[in-house]
């Protein structure tokens, strides 16, 4: 396994002391609600313990685009690296960067414990990475897009994802739907909160999503993209062949965890999500999309 100079002298290291997190000056400025969310609130290692359809669907349309291994794949925002070691497992060259310095080493000690080992962990910020200009045969970024509330950020990171990119390759971007809140809040009942209905109607008119209150459930700081916004900020990067794919889709507005247990019929919804997935009717109620586009 090689590792780069840098990537060593991070995993030694602290992120702090590299400056990309809150404090310290000509740095980029990091959100702290988000870190203390993932640090403290929520269990992102086990997101998908319940119902794994978001993770399902995201393997499935991300597998159409992979090459025969091996591939060289970095893993941007990649958490605790469940996208990673699914594609190390297939004997891909993989490489996770994560802000938060628990899901690295939650994604270091899961590399101990397993067979399947990843290229490198980092403790990093999307908007700068550390590796060399065309790198990577693909470059996943499915978490950071939808925390950068500022269009710079958002353009900033875009821009990294084609720098590392080797031309040819494809990069695979998540984000959470401007209606993401709408449909939780009927589906689970949270506009029976007044500040609830207030977080919907400001996701809605500006996609700026933010939880004043202490319930996890509300999430934390976010941005919610249209399926326009996604191409426009894509084209701008110089991304083309640009696709969008609902990821769970339909599916957002129902209960699928029973749904999910039973074999026919998650053998049925599957195949009804992926023959409606791309259908422009039908995106924006998707709590999760997914859009890959390519490097020409």
């Amino acid at each position: 396994m090689v590792i780069s100079l840098l990537n060593l002298i991070i995993e030694i290291h602290s992120a702090e002391e590299y400056g990309i997190l809150p404090g310290r000056k000509g740095t980029l400025e990091i959100n702290n609600d988000i870190c203390d969310f993932y640090e403290n609130n929520f269990d992102e290692a086990n997101r998908f313990s319940g119902n794994p359809l978001e993770f399902i669907r995201s393997q499935d349309i991300i597998k159409r685009f992979l090459t025969p291994a091996p591939m060289v794949i970095a893993d941007v925002a990649g958490a605790t690296g469940i996208y990673s070691f699914w594609l190390a497992e297939q004997r891909h060259q993989v490489h996770l960067l994560d802000l938060s310095s628990k899901h690295i080493e939650q994604a270091r000690q899961r590399g101990k414990q397993s067979a399947i080992q990843l290229a490198s962990f980092t403790c990093g910020d999307a908007r700068q990475l550390p590796w060399d200009d065309n790198t990577f045969d693909m470059v996943l970024l499915m978490g950071a897009l939808y925390h950068l509330q500022e269009s710079g950020d958002r353009t900033r990171c875009i821009e990294e994802c084609f720098r590392v990119l080797k031309p040819g390759g494809r990069a695979v971007f998540a984000y959470i739907s401007r209606a993401a809140s709408l449909v939780d809040g009927y589906k689970y009942h949270f506009l029976n909160d007044p500040i609830f209905q207030h977080i919907v109607e400001t996701d809605l008119q500006t996609g700026k999503h933010e939880n004043p209150t202490s319930n996890p459930h509300y999430f934390t700081t976010a941005f919610f993209h249209t399926p326009a916004l996604i191409t426009q900020e894509l084209q701008q990067g110089s991304f083309e062949e640009i696709r969008i794919f609902a990821v769970e889709g339909f599916a957002s507005m129902i209960d699928t965890d029973k749904i999910m247990q039973d074999e026919h019929q998650k053998g049925l919804l599957l195949k009804h999500l992926a023959l409606t997935e791309e259908s422009s009717e039908l995106l924006g109620i998707s709590s999760h999309l997914l859009a890959v586009a390519k490097k020409v």
